[in-house]
């Protein structure tokens, strides 16, 4: 039996078979780890169904892909905005769903201060025994590049306003336009307390990137990307090695390529002015 989730604008059911199908369309399933970008942009929630049996259908749905791992990230970029971080109570700014998952029993989720992620199944490793570069070297991002059958999927998102991974590559390419900077503050575990220092590869203050999506497009022209109309939005998938060196190519060929106009040479401005970091 079909539940509808969603109205689309022009009132067209959105089913959970729906958001099923359009999963298998992107072979969402050919996976051992998926990491989901997620926005609830599919239509109108129904009315009858509470937050929490809307957001138990999706996952309930997700979960039928019967892929082993699923990673979520969990983002607070909290010493960021000079706040403490706890664990437990932290909230994520990453959507409703992802703090769902957060928040289920049977999730880990990791120390980070900035750039958390939530796991639940088999590879909790993900969450778990991290360095403290948030974005390189043995961060979850670096993990998932060294494993295999990982799988990013966007799940209502658009790959061009929340692909973080992007950042990772530009962090190992070592790009000129962003550069490490320190963050410290206070992590609460359970009754552990405790100061720590974070670094993160942070953009220079007079560095603006691209809103455009021209790797979203040149992905999906290349088959790459695969993507499924789904409702008002759209689900979209494709393999963490296959972005990774998509990324490479561009930033290579040219360094500008993720950037809305040429980075200043000679007058980069290492200052950091934030008040509520969403995004890197």
């Amino acid at each position: 039996m079909e539940t509808v989730l969603f109205r689309t604008r022009d009132n067209r059911p959105v089913t959970d078979r729906t958001i099923a199908s359009a999963l298998e369309t992107v072979k969402a399933h050919d996976a051992k780890v998926l990491y989901m970008h997620t926005e609830l942009s599919f239509g109108m929630p129904v009315p009858g169904l509470s937050r929490g049996e809307l957001l138990g259908c999706l996952l309930a749905v997700i979960r039928e892909t019967g892929v082993p791992t699923l990673c979520v990230p969990t983002f607070t970029f909290s010493f960021c905005n000079g706040e403490d971080y706890d664990v437990q109570w932290s909230a994520s700014k990453m959507g409703v769903l992802n703090e769902y998952i957060r928040k289920l029993p049977e999730a880990v989720r990791s120390l980070d201060p900035l750039l958390s992620v939530a796991v639940i199944g088999d590879d909790r490793e993900l969450a778990d025994h991290l360095g403290h570069h948030s974005i390189g070297a043995d961060s979850t991002f670096d993990k998932l590049h060294r494993r295999d059958g990982v799988k990013f999927l966007f799940f209502g998102a658009s790959p061009s306003k929340c692909f973080t991974y992007t950042h990772y590559v530009e962090e190992r390419e070592r790009v000129p336009y962003r550069y490490d900077r320190e963050f410290t503050g206070s992590i609460a575990n359970g009754s552990e307390v405790w100061r720590d220092t974070y670094t993160l590869f942070v953009r220079y203050l007079n560095v603006v990137p691209t809103a455009e999506g021209k790797l979203e497009s040149f992905m999906l022209e290349k088959g790459w990307m695969t993507e499924s109309v789904c409702g008002d939005g759209a689900i979209s998938c494709v393999d963490e090695s296959v972005a990774y060196q998509a990324i490479v190519d561009k930033l290579r060929s040219d360094i500008d390529y993720f950037l809305a106009s040429p980075y200043p040479r000679e007058s980069l401005n290492p200052e950091f002015r934030v008040t509520n970091m969403v995004a890197l």
